[in-house]
């Protein structure tokens, strides 16, 4: 079924301004290492799972419901419209 069907990643850029749901907190990036004293750079990253671009499972909603590695990629493409509004 998949290959009859053009892909589009849908996917929205992600960085530590990335607005979060209203009711988390904000992402974090920080340096936990650094070259003056670790001699590597090395940065933490913190954020809730409703952070950016992602997709719930129906148990997020529903205590039986499926959890997304259950849920065939079958169920979740259909039909759609592409329309670049990038000019405007």
């Amino acid at each position: 079924m998949l290959d009859d069907y053009e892909m589009h990643d849908l996917t929205q850029p992600w960085s530590g301004d990335t607005p979060a749901w209203p009711t988390y907190d904000n992402p974090k990036v920080w340096y936990e290492k650094s070259l003056d004293t670790e001699k590597v750079n090395g940065q933490k990253i913190e954020f809730m799972n409703h952070t950016g671009t992602h997709l719930d499972g129906e148990k997020h909603f529903v205590a039986s419901g499926r959890d997304i590695e259950s849920m065939p990629l079958e169920e979740l493409v259909g039909d759609a419209v592409v329309a670049d509004i990038s000019d405007r």
